[in-house]
This record gives C-alpha cells, structure tokens and sequence, in this order.
C-alpha cells in the first residue's frame, strides 16, 4: 500500500505543503479537517501523510474506519488497540495499565470474587451418544479479551470508557509531538465520534498542545459533525476540496505507471481529469491489456521514450 503511494504519488503540493506548515508549529491550527465526494484521492493523501511522518520519525497513528480496508471495527476499543499497535507498548503505558486493569475488574453484581464458577461437569468419557441434557442452570459467562472480562453495566461501560479516555490523554500528551490521522471519518460509529471529540479533540485545546489531528471524510456525512461550535473550532483548517489534477500530473502518474499514452493521449486526459479515483481506475486497465499501452523498453543506448 504505502509501496503504491511512494511510486505512483503525484502533485498534492499545496496540501502537502501545509500539512508541514502545520507540524513545524508555523501556523496555530492544528485539525487539518479535508471534507470532498468519493474517488478525489483523500485516502491516498492520508496514506503520503503517513509515509511523510515516518520518514520524519513522528510518531504517527492512521485510524481508517473503512472496516472492509483497514479490518478497523469502529468501536472506542479498537480505535484504541489501533492507537497501540503503531504506537507501542513503550509509548502507551497508561493504556496497557488501564486494559489491564479492566480485564481484572470486580465481578458483576451476584457473583462475589472467589466464587467457584458455574458450570458442568461431564466426567471423564466425554461420550454422549444419545445424551438428553436440557434445563441446565448456569451463571454468567466470562470471556476475556484485550479490555474487558464480562458483561458491563451502562454504568461501568461508561466508566470504562471515560477510564481509557483519560489513559490516552495521558499517553499523548507525554510524547513531544505526534500525528492521529483518521480516515473514511463518516463511517465512525456515532458513539465513537462522541468519544473521539470527549477525549481527543477537546484535549487538543489544553493536555495536547503538540499533536496534530487531520480528519477525512465525506461531505454529506462529516459536514454537520463540524458545523456547529466546538472548544476546539478555532485550531480547524479545512480542505473543502482537493483540487483536481492537470495534464501534467495525469501524464506523470501513468508514466510511473509504465504506459505510453502516445496514441491515445487526449483521451486519457479528458477522462482521467474528472477524478484522481478514475485516473487510477484507467491506469490500473491499461496496465491489464497485452502489450499495447505498455512503455517500449529503451534501446540499447537509447533512452526510454517519454509520455
């Protein structure tokens, strides 16, 4: 993936400048908020931002909430087990301590600590060939996983997620600078943007002074998240739409694509002009048929043949 955008990224020079504007502390905005319709190329800004971060050695974090893409479920917890699969265990000690501390949590209302528990003996053989077994009383069942052991209450889910709110403050704001980028920001589930603006974005007004946030999505979804006052309103910068790419960088993508465009040229252009999403989507044909668009090889002593 990051492969992909290294080899074949083109322009996003405006943006990107801004973007290290931004994380050099030269401007006081640090919610980089980039709003356009499908296909515009956002993702792949978002993948060069990440590319940009870890050359720089920023510790950065990318939470794609296209589940089918990143494997990203929505919820407050995986947002935060994603937070510490790039950041690490070293960087994230007071969210390991807070996990841990909820996967030894007091027992549920009826069931003491210590307490043997409930289940069913079935002896030794483990043979039940024509078994009859019905009617079988039994307590909670308990299952652990990186956060919590049991069923909560609406009380103790809400602790818990203030508890780990907190912990992640406090992990971020103990490193010099950092980067969060959240992608495809219209399918976060509507409890997960609640808590992402509790404890991130407010945080950013006073415990965060040095990180950056920049947020991805679509319009139509996004737009009313941003539009009423917020604490934080003031640090948002927006990218209201990506500008789309001229003939120079169309040329230049398929050409790192290995196509030669010679004969059909004008073409290309006009189709691939409407959208970054089309022009890779052209691309990606081109490069699948037998020999015809593909570049010639230089001869021996010659150079390559350019677009």
């Amino acid at each position: 993936m990051l492969l992909d955008v290294l080899d074949k990224f083109v322009d996003r020079k405006p943006e990107l400048a801004l973007f290290h504007r931004m994380l050099r502390g030269e401007i006081d905005k640090r919610i980089l908020r980039i709003l356009d319709r499908g296909e515009k190329g956002k993702t792949w800004f978002i993948w060069r931002l990440f590319h940009e971060c870890q050359e720089r050695d920023v510790p950065v974090v990318l939470l794609d909430f296209d589940r089918d893409r990143s494997g990203l479920t929505g919820g407050f917890v995986s947002v935060v087990s994603e937070v510490c699969g790039y950041l690490g265990d070293d960087r994230t000690p007071h969210v390991c301590a807070c996990a841990a501390r909820m996967m030894h949590r007091p027992s549920p209302a009826g069931r003491a600590p210590g307490d043997e528990s409930p289940g069913v003996d079935w002896g030794q053989g483990n043979v039940f060939t024509g078994a009859d077994v019905h009617t079988i009383a039994g307590g909670d069942i308990w299952q652990a996983n990186t956060v919590f052991v049991g069923s909560l209450t609406p009380v103790q889910a809400a602790q818990h997620q203030a508890d780990m709110g907190r912990a992640l403050c406090r992990d971020l704001a103990a490193l010099d600078h950092a980067v969060l980028l959240i992608d495809t920001f219209e399918r976060a589930p509507q409890d997960t943007r609640a808590w992402l603006e509790r404890w991130v974005l407010r945080a950013l007004c006073r415990d965060l002074p040095h990180v950056l946030l920049v947020m991805a999505g679509r319009p139509e979804k996004c737009a009313p998240f941003f539009a009423q006052p917020r604490p934080w309103s003031h640090l948002v910068t927006a990218i209201d739409e990506l500008d789309p790419f001229g003939d120079d960088d169309v040329l230049t993508y398929y050409r790192q694509c290995g196509l030669d465009m010679s004969a059909v040229g004008a073409l290309l252009l006009a189709l691939a002009r409407t959208s970054p999403g089309q022009m890779a989507h052209l691309g990606d044909l081109l490069q699948q048929l037998p020999g015809g668009a593909r570049c010639p090889r230089p001869s021996a002593g010659g150079q390559e043949r350019g677009l």
